[in-house]
């Protein structure tokens, strides 16, 4: 690993520490059962959305596998699909769970600060934005453009914020709704450990430049900038204004190069 990819993931991860720090924040005060209900709905919408554009990615690619579209990376389209798949429908059985209502897509929640989120990303890479989001249209040329790579490998590094929720949410309680939320959360984590470092793997070969560097760490920081925004409004606003400045501050000082 260069240190150019050192640099960028220790930015990454110090945004995951921040945005761990958001999501702490509201479960630092003890909940009722009714309290989990919001963010559950705007997390299960995460989810669920990526669905349907990577299974009509896998369509759209399936006749290009060996002709242009390497077949390990169309098995690891297919395994984003089935984690997709699963997530959703473990969180949105736990809402089910905790509500006692029936759940359905009509009933979750796509909030402003994670449709920005969308926005941003798709400044840098409209089809890895609809692919995250499931907003939009995909296109298998759009899919197959080679000259997005390192913005696509930077926001990867950014996706899921370093799997902040699902470490805060497994560490909760083991009694009542927050057991329940743990156990889901938890079960959430050990499938994306082994997808944390993807990102770093397809930078190396892209980040050989100080120019390509410093796009890569301003990609990083907008889109990790934006989800402590996203997470703050998803969890009712635990920290204030001043002090979601303070945290995307600190991040940004992890990597001092990277300004």
């Amino acid at each position: 690993m260069t240190d150019y990819v050192k640099q960028l993931t220790r930015l990454a991860k110090a945004y995951a520490t921040a945005e761990g720090e958001v999501i702490a924040a509201f479960f630092n005060k003890p909940r009722k059962s009714s309290e989990h209900l919001r963010w559950l709905r705007a997390q299960a919408f995460k989810e669920y959305s990526a669905i349907k554009p990577i299974f009509t990615a896998l369509a759209k690619l399936y006749p290009a596998i060996d002709r242009g579209i390497d077949r390990h990376d169309y098995e690891e389209l297919t395994e984003k699909l089935a984690d997709e798949t699963k997530h959703a429908r473990l969180v949105m059985d736990l809402l089910q769970e905790i509500s006692g209502k029936k759940v359905t897509f009509k009933d979750l929640l796509w909030l402003p600060q994670d449709k920005k989120l969308a926005k941003i990303r798709a400044r840098y890479s409209p089809s890895y934005a609809t692919l995250l989001h499931g907003s939009g249209n995909i296109s298998a040329k759009e899919i197959r453009r080679q000259d997005e790579s390192l913005e696509r490998a930077a926001i990867t590094l950014t996706e899921g914020g370093g799997g902040a929720l699902y470490q805060v949410c497994s560490k909760l309680e083991k009694s009542g709704s927050e057991g329940r939320i743990a156990k889901v959360f938890h079960e959430i984590l050990l499938d994306e450990v082994g997808h944390k470092d993807s990102g770093g793997r397809a930078l190396a070969p892209l980040v050989q430049t100080q120019a390509a560097f410093e796009r890569a760490a301003k990609i990083i920081r907008e889109v990790s900038g934006q989800r402590l925004r996203m997470r703050n409004e998803q969890f009712g606003f635990p920290l204030n204004r001043n002090e979601l400045i303070a945290l995307d501050r600190r991040a940004q000082q992890a990597v001092g190069t990277a300004k």
